[in-house]
């Protein structure tokens, strides 16, 4: 999450208005299609029927023969593995049809399984049939039972891994296509999807070693040069994930994910410009891809386009209006312009869809309390610790709006809960020091204004007010003197 401050006009207080206003992260593009977390499944035999457009003819050949011979389990298998391969020969098929076949697949793997229990190719065919079900307990028994038959089958060991991975079982998933690549050691695909398993482990020079081997085995893989690109980027070395995007780019000039995420590091090395002709690039290939139209708005608001941005995050919203984070965004922008109203219009969309979303309850408190309404804006406040008791800047931001309602003790305690959170906080400490300052606690305050310059030794506001604090404490010392 990327926290940004800035400056607020005051209303007449004594505290500076420096509000946390929750931004957004880019959105990075890993190499993955559709919502499947790997590249597609290994299958341990050669049957391809994609070119098969019609069940009939495509399994009337199989039926045949265990007509003539029930008990042949490789006929089975074969029948099987059509039905499996129908449904990805056409885009069209229904998913009702494509459940049906999956069905049929499974009972002609089961039937040759019955007959021939060692038919070690059906039961991993009937492990990724079921994987494609997104039944993924069930494809790692049928997995475990080809390694069991053969404990050398390196397809059985990957297609576990991506079985596991899928469950979110990222480091039992390495275990397995560890074993995998100790028997087949140049499969690309495997160390690619180690790469990722590590990655979601955060366990980024792991995940690039990974890549490198995919690459070294397969150089012209674009997708392991962009997973490489991200795991860099997400290592804060952003010069480097650049060439490795490049790299991508250059194998697949079409390669519009990697496109995006070379703009997600040049935004992040403040080339915002740079970064709009990558995902302009990403969205001529591709004038739907709502992840490049999110990321350009995010760019040009960088730039201070805020207009712009909005259209930007429109067309992403035309594209997928169920995402929440740009409704937030679009939010924070029409917050710039002072379009307050369009703003809260924006947040609440942004709740409709995601109620668990603080950012966008923080952000919809911070225009209330534009609009001096401190008494809803801390209903928002409320509701975002609620969900996220660990944000500093929400704490800050209530501290505020407390401010507004002369709410001095409970403003204390949120500034507490903010420098407790982060102690470095150094707005925070110069804005308690103000309210301590307003209640007569001298001693206090100036206690807070030195925190404030130790972080911040040039905030010369906490500078002047520590010495007025100290004049005011010196001017009662005396006058006490005097008066003895």
């Amino acid at each position: 999450m990327r926290n940004a401050r800035y400056d607020k006009a005051s209303r007449g207080h004594t505290l500076v208005k420096a509000l946390g206003i929750t931004l957004l992260e880019l959105f990075i593009l890993v190499s993955i299609a559709g919502s499947v977390p790997f590249a597609d499944i290994q299958n341990s035999g050669s049957n391809n029927v994609s070119d098969l457009n019609k069940s009939d003819e495509a399994i009337n050949p199989f039926d045949k023969v265990i007509e003539i011979n029930p008990q042949d389990s490789k006929a089975w298998n074969k029948k099987g593995n059509v039905y499996s391969e129908l449904n990805k020969s056409d885009e069209a098929i229904k998913e009702y049809d494509k459940a049906n076949n999956s069905d049929e697949a499974i009972k002609a793997f089961d039937k040759a399984i019955e007959i021939n229990p060692l038919n070690s190719n059906a039961w991993i065919y009937k492990g990724n049939v079921l994987s494609d079900l997104n039944k993924f307990e069930e494809a790692i028994k049928a997995y475990d039972k080809v390694i069991e038959i053969n404990t050398n089958n390196s397809d059985a060991w990957y297609n576990k891994g991506n079985a596991l991975y899928a469950l979110n079982k990222s480091y039992k998933a390495i275990i397995a296509y560890d074993k995998s690549i100790k028997i087949n050691p140049q499969s690309s695909l495997t160390w690619y999807n180690k790469g990722l398993a590590l990655d979601h482990l955060n366990k980024s020079d792991e995940s690039i070693k990974a890549y490198d081997k995919a690459i070294e085995i397969n150089p012209q893989y674009s997708m392991a040069w962009n997973n490489k690109g991200l795991a860099l980027y997400k290592s804060n070395k952003s010069d480097e994930a650049i060439k490795a995007f490049d790299k991508a780019i250059g194998i697949d000039p079409q390669n519009s994910k990697a496109l995006n995420n070379k703009g997600i590091a040049l935004v992040k090395l403040g080339k915002s410009e740079e970064a709009i002709t990558e995902f302009d690039k990403a969205i001529e290939i591709n004038p739907n891809n709502s992840d490049a139209w999110y990321n350009k708005g995010i760019a040009l608001d960088d730039l201070g386009k805020y207009d712009e941005a909005i259209k930007a995050y429109d067309k992403e919203i035309e594209i997928n209006p169920r995402h929440p984070n740009t409704w937030d965004s679009k939010g924070n922008a029409l917050n710039k312009l002072n379009k307050f109203d369009e703003a809260i219009i924006a947040y609440d969309k942004a709740i409709e869809i995601n109620p668990q979303s603080s950012m966008a309850w923080n952000n919809k408190g911070l225009v209330l309390y534009k609009l001096n309404k401190s008494d809803e804006a801390i209903i928002a406040y409320d509701k975002a610790i609620e969900i996220n008791p660990n944000d500093s800047d929400v704490w800050y931001n209530k501290g505020l709006a407390l401010d507004d309602l002369n709410k001095y003790d409970e403003v204390i305690k949120a500034f507490d809960k903010a420098i407790e959170i982060n102690p470095q906080n150094s707005m925070a400490w110069y804005n308690k020091g103000l309210v301590l300052y307003k209640l007569n606690k001298y001693d206090e305050a100036i206690k807070a204004y030195e925190k404030a310059i130790e972080i911040n030794p040039q905030n010369s506001m906490a500078w002047y007010k520590k010495r007025l604090a100290l004049h005011i404490l010196s001017s009662t010392t005396s006058i006490n003197q005097s008066l003895i």
